[in-house]
């Protein structure tokens, strides 16, 4: 044995180590891919050129460098025959086309051997391999040997012909994240087992990532229902492109990321074992089969129409394992629809569902709803037969599976299957069972069982799960399996759901959840758990029951709680019962209004019911007869019915309150006086035990149940006046407090003495200090007698502080009027109110040197006040100087912003104050200065004296400013010759403070020669003449243009003698041009030629004509676009 080994490594390296790599330099132009030529051992060409094509051979496209020694990059196209060679590698960006010669027909098979290291087709990321040429060319066929491997991360496209690429062995081809695939050819561009060479099932493999696009032909999986030559992996993406063509696209079939695109029609040849996301676009449809499952493990995004074929039973599972969504803005009609055990659907669209409707799992509806003819059940702890299979590790399939009918939805344990795992579908024919998640150990015989949990509900529909407009809009039989569980997101009515043949008495739930305020349609029984995030109202007689085991949790509040309602007229009560309560366990109950727990300790496990009403009543029910206002005085507005109907023994009771419910004199009882109270049916007893009145909570043991409420001690006289406590002068009016269970007559005050309390508006008023008897009476009522108790008034004086007012006096100054400060008054009362006036005094005088002196206050008395006294201190200082330093003003401009002025002082005390002398060139506010005009004027700093300083001697600054400067000009104008001067417009800039040419003292005027009679030409206009005090004043000249009588569009010539010698012309020129002017005699001769550039406009040329004798001449001007002459008689 060792020494085959040995053999076969030996041959093995033998055959390595004879292999060659051939680089292509062949470059782009069109060629034979057997070319010895076109292959190199050197990328650049310098190396061995093929000698002949040998299986052995690797090859490589590299991308960077096509043409060897001549560098080259782009496309290599090459014409193909039969050929074989041990690997194909397309590296950096390398692009290849593969092709049959034009019209040739027939096949090339390219054959890839391997046996070498590494994969042996390979298209790196980036890189393109394209077989695409028209079936006339021919066929190629790129075929993977049994002992090659592939590995594609660039593009492939396959189109056109009957082009393929075959993999001989299961997984031999993989396409890696990132790679796309094209197809559109008539034969199967992967192969099937009748091609040649025959493809083998799941040969090639797409990864998460990779993608798929169908654009027509043939399938890319193959030819029937048991034959699939892709294995589509979880995350790969399939895009379909176009209808469906020749082949099976669907049948047993299981995808990763499905897509509809390009207005594609797909109808299912056969059932979907699995689909991650699905997804179909606008415009485009899905078929479901006519039988089977169309399983879909991701999101459901329908924006064309998902439907389905007449008379068909295909069944929509959503078996994912993550959160999956439906949506979209299309159509969803199906026959049937489940979601299986483990998955967590949300609908964000409605679906039509004909036949059943199945929920193993979460069905969250949102806001949406099911409609249809279709029945609906919820699934809730079913099992079927165990089976056995085979189990493969990485696949979704268990296989050799027989009696699967069933199966789908339900949940799957066994070994090698993760956790939390689902069918999906099933195929009876084919013996196999598809999962939810991928097997992790490979097994044969693995025994497998199925089951599931408990279907969960959930909605935020306005009508929950009423029958027609609810979440559940189906016309078919609905079976709400008893302990199907609910979450209710929206505030409803119809929380739960009613089967089509609802037993009578309470719906029986899971779990169920309350986002929202909700009112019950059925009385609930809770197997699991109640979480409460809002009200939860019952209806009268309705019974909420929490079974063994089962809890209500949440954080209970004044929001969270059951209402437990009752009938006033029938005297129905709803109630919350509490089977098998064993430890101490709140009972989350209350009002409409209030929320008003029970809490309840059972020495011994025990069941409870537990209700409560606001509105105390006679008997504690809630058709009772309501208490008095006076006998609600001392009790809490509610009653809380606690009955036990198991168990024995003593349990403690907590009610707790709200304060509002707390009778009018309730909140002043003390601990002791309040408490737990029971009704026999027609009389509440005393407290059992005491409360807590700041709590709001009452607690007792007992072992008696029925009607409970929360009370104080009652009054043990009908009229009850208690002492009244000892008051002091200025206390705020009170009531006496008198009680009577006389309720028809009202209760009177009276005062002995009027100067100590009087009586307004039913209450005591203080009125002085002293004694007075305050007397209590009522009138008999024919039941109670009348009654009068009489009771000592004190009324203390109050305490008044009066304290002398600290003083300052300077030196020398005559004594300040003395002061002082009252501390006390009540009733907004005066120091006029005292029996006595205050005496202040103090030991200095006018004379006194400095220092500091007492001041005393003594004397006073009042009648309600007892006076204290508290002297001050008068503090003779002597008189201060002060100092003011006002530095220079700088040169202002008019215009400047405001400023501050900046003398400062050697006391901060007094403020300093400014004065301007000349307001026409400065105000001063403040100290802040601002300039009114040019010039100058004097700023003069002060400072006034007080009581301890000497005032200040005034220090003044001159504070010049400059005229602004103001430039004046004139707009060039222009006008016809002949026509009188336009009016001239005026410019102005830097004006200051928004001020117009209305601020000139003097307006300018503008000067200028032109008149009605001037000649055509420019005439300076010059403005003057204008005044200001504030401004400095510069003018700019403007230009008047005198047009000559054919306006601007034609040229102008204008000849005169300027002097004997000199000839001036002035020509317009309405384009710049280049001319001659010349000046000829009559008969023709020229005697004088100039050249000159005539701009647009004016301009003035001179011609030297002292050698021309005396006569008549003719002067011209001619150029581009200018032919002007004139007639001029030269005189010397």
């Amino acid at each position: 044995m060792r020494k085959s080994l040995l053999i076969l490594f030996l041959l093995i390296a033998g055959f390595a180590s004879s292999q060659t790599t051939y680089y292509w330099v062949g470059g782009t132009a069109v060629t034979s891919f057997t070319g010895n030529s076109s292959w190199n051992t050197s990328l650049d060409g310098s190396g061995t050129a093929r000698a002949a094509a040998d299986p052995s051979d690797i090859l490589v496209i590299d991308g960077s460098n096509i043409g060897g020694s001549t560098p080259a990059t782009g496309t290599v196209t090459v014409n193909v025959t039969s050929t074989s060679f041990a690997q194909l590698k397309l590296i950096n960006n390398a692009k290849l086309v593969l092709q049959r010669p034009a019209g040739g027909g027939g096949t090339g098979t390219i054959t890839v051997n391997g046996g070498a290291a590494g994969d042996d087709l390979v298209v790196e990321s980036g890189s393109s391999l394209s077989i695409i040429m028209p079936a006339a060319d021919g066929t190629v066929v790129l075929a993977l040997a049994t002992s090659a491997t592939g590995r594609i991360s660039g593009m492939v496209v396959l189109a056109n012909g009957a082009h393929r690429i075959i993999s001989q062995v299961a997984g031999a081809l993989v396409f890696d994240n990132g790679a796309s695939v094209t197809t559109n050819t008539t034969n199967y561009p992967f192969g099937t087992t009748s091609t040649t060479p025959a493809a083998v099932a799941y040969g090639v493999v797409f990864e998460s990532g990779a993608h798929l696009y169908y654009t027509g032909g043939n399938s890319p999986m193959g030819n029937n229902s048991t034959f699939s030559a892709i294995d589509f992996k979880a995350g790969s993406n399939y895009h379909i492109r176009a209808s469906n063509g020749t082949g099976s696209f669907t049948n047993n079939k299981s995808f990763g990321n499905l897509f509809i695109e390009n207005n594609a029609t797909l109808t299912a040849d056969g059932p979907i074992f699995r689909i991650g996301d699905f997804t179909i676009e606008s415009g485009c449809s899905f078929t479901t089969h006519s039988s089977g499952h169309t399983a879909v493990l991701g999101n459901l995004i329908v924006d064309g129409n998902l439907g389905f074929l007449a008379n068909s039973t295909n069944t929509l599972v959503l078996g994912g394992n993550t959160p999956q969504t439906v949506a979209g803005s299309g159509v969803i009609s199906v026959p049937s629809l489940l979601v299986a055990d483990n998955a967590m659907v949300t609908l964000e669209k409605n679906i039509s569902v004909t036949a059943a409707v199945n929920v193993y799992g979460k069905l969250d509806f949102a806001g949406n709803k099911l409609t249809g003819n279709a029945s609906f059940t919820t699934r809730v702890n079913e099992t079927v037969t165990g089976l056995t299979g085979t189990l493969t590790a990485g696949s979704f399939q268990i296989t050799n599976a027989t009696g699967v009918a069933g199966v789908a939805g339900l949940s799957i344990i066994g070994a090698g299957i993760p956790d939390n795992t689902s069918v999906v579908s099933f195929s009876s024919g084919n013996a196999l069972i598809t999962l939810s998640n991928p097997v992790t150990t490979s097994g044969t015989n693995v025994a497998l069982n199925f089951f599931n949990d408990t279907a969960t509900l959930a909605t935020a529909n306005a009508s929950g799960f009423e029958e027609a407009n609810g979440s559940v809009a189906l016309t078919g039989t609905k079976i709400y399996k008893a302990g199907t569980n609910y979450i209710i997101n929206a505030a409803t009515s119809y929380p739960f759901g009613l089967s089509t043949t609802q037993e009578d008495g309470n719906i029986r739930t899971g779990s169920v959840v309350i986002n929202a305020p909700v009112t019950v349609n059925r009385g609930v029984d809770i197997f699991v758990s109640l979480d409460l995030n809002n009200k939860l109202s019952l209806r009268p007689d309705d019974t909420l029951r929490i079974r063994t085991g089962a809890t209500i949790n949440g954080a209970f509040n004044g929001g969270n709680y059951i209402v437990t309602a009752g009938d006033a007229t029938d005297g129905k009560q709803s109630v919350v019962q509490y089977d098998d309560l064993s430890v101490t366990t709140i009972i989350p109950v209350g009002s409409a209004g209030y929320y008003l727990p029970v809490t309840i300790t059972p020495v011994a496990a025990s069941a409870f019911t537990v209700a409560v009403i606001e509105g105390i009543t006679s008997n504690g029910l809630v058709n009772g007869t309501a208490l008095s206002a006076f006998d609600k005085q001392k009790l809490v507005n509610a009653s809380w019915q606690i009955n036990r109907f198991s168990g024995s023994g003593d349990a403690a009771l907590q009610l707790e309150w709200n304060t509002a419910l707390e009778g009018s004199t309730f909140n002043t009882l003390p601990d002791t006086d309040i408490g737990i109270i029971t009704n026999s049916g027609s009389i509440w007893s005393v407290p059992l035990n005491s409360g807590d009145n700041t709590g709001n909570t009452a607690s007792a043991t007992v072992s008696s149940f029925g009607v409970f409420g929360v009370g104080s001690i009652p009054q043990a006289e009908p009229f009850v006046f208690n002492e009244l406590p000892v008051k002091v002068y200025g206390d705020a009016d009170f009531n006496g407090g008198a009680n009577s269970l006389n309720t028809t007559q009202p209760i009177e005050y009276s005062s002995s003495d009027a100067t100590v309390a009087s009586i307004v508006n039913g209450n005591i008023h203080i009125t002085g200090a002293g004694t007075t008897i305050i007397t209590a009476s009522q009138a008999s009522d024919g039941s109670y007698p009348a009654a009068s108790i009489a009771h000592t008034l004190t009324v203390q004086k109050a305490s008044l502080l009066i304290k002398a007012d600290d003083l300052i006096k300077p030196e020398a100054e005559p004594l300040p009027e003395l002061t002082a400060t009252y501390t006390g008054f009540a009733y907004n009362e005066t120091p006029a109110v005292l029996l006595t006036p205050v005496q202040i005094a103090t030991t200095a005088t006018a004379a006194s040197p400095v220092g500091t002196y007492p001041i005393t206050v003594s004397g006073a008395t009042a009648a309600n006040y007892d006076i204290s006294f508290e002297d001050g201190v008068l503090t003779v200082q002597p008189k201060v100087a002060q100092t003011l330093t006002f530095n220079a003003l700088p040169l202002k401009k008019y215009g400047n912003a405001d400023f501050t002025a900046n003398a400062t002082s050697t006391n901060n005390t007094i403020p300093v104050t400014y004065a301007s002398s000349n307001t026409n060139v400065a105000t001063i506010t403040g100290n802040t200065v601002h300039i009114t005009g040019a010039g100058t004027t004097v700023i003069t700093a002060s400072q006034a004296g007080s009581l301890i300083f000497f005032p200040a001697d005034p220090v003044s600054q001159t504070l010049t400013v400059d005229k602004a400067a103001l430039t004046i000009g004139v707009r060039d104008t222009s006008k016809v010759e002949g026509e009188a001067n336009p009016v001239f417009t005026i410019t102005y800039t830097g004006f200051m403070y928004g001020e117009t040419a209305a601020s000139l003292s003097a307006p300018p005027v503008v000067n200028t020669a032109a008149t009605a009679t001037s000649s055509a030409g420019y005439y300076t206009m010059t403005p003057a003449n204008a005044a200001s005090n504030n401004y400095t004043i510069t003018y700019t000249n403007g230009r008047l243009t005198v047009l000559p009588l054919g306006g601007s569009d034609k040229p102008y010539l204008n000849a005169y003698m300027s002097n004997s010698t000199t000839l001036t012309t002035r020509i317009y020129s309405n384009v710049p041009a280049l001319s001659d002017i010349q000046v000829w005699d009559l008969n023709g001769k020229p005697f004088i030629r100039r050249n000159a550039f005539l701009p647009k406009g004016f301009i003035s040329i001179d011609l030297m004509v002292g050698s021309v004798p005396s006569g008549v001449y003719i002067v011209t001007v001619r150029g581009s676009g200018v032919n002007l002459k004139q007639m001029i008689r030269i005189i010397k």
